[in-house]
């Protein structure tokens, strides 16, 4: 393969959205990749521990006839009952992963949860 023929299908492939080709003519072959996306190397990091759904089922801030009023920058203790997940006529718990503030209430009472879904965000002291 010549310089001038490369050098066409390289801008020729700059200008899509291909990220790989292979070209073949005759015994000459090619395969060319490309990355228009960089990733760049930006790493995020929060001091927050998510709360994660124990299952899927309904979310209540509280088991039946009790009461629980959590509130955003409230402090938490580990192992504190945020609330629960309904799973029929079963409640599983969903307990502070540390002693913080609850920095986040990203679940509304009554709501469907996913199994592993972010329902809280406690940043730990």
């Amino acid at each position: 393969m010549d310089v001038k023929t490369l050098t066409k299908l390289t801008k020729w492939m700059e200008s899509t959205d291909l990220e790989e080709i292979t070209w073949k003519n005759g015994e000459d072959k090619i395969s060319l990749k490309f990355n228009n996306n960089p990733v760049h190397n930006s790493v995020l990091s929060s001091a927050m521990e998510p709360v994660l759904a124990p299952s899927i089922g309904i979310f209540r801030f509280a088991r039946p006839g009790k009461t629980n009023h959590l509130k955003e920058g409230a402090s938490v203790k580990k192992g504190q009952e945020l609330g629960i997940v309904e799973v029929g006529k079963d409640f599983k718990s969903v307990t502070a992963p540390a002693n913080g503030l609850l920095k986040i209430i990203s679940i509304e009472d009554g709501k469907p949860v996913e199994y592993g879904q972010p329902m809280f965000f406690v940043e730990p002291k």
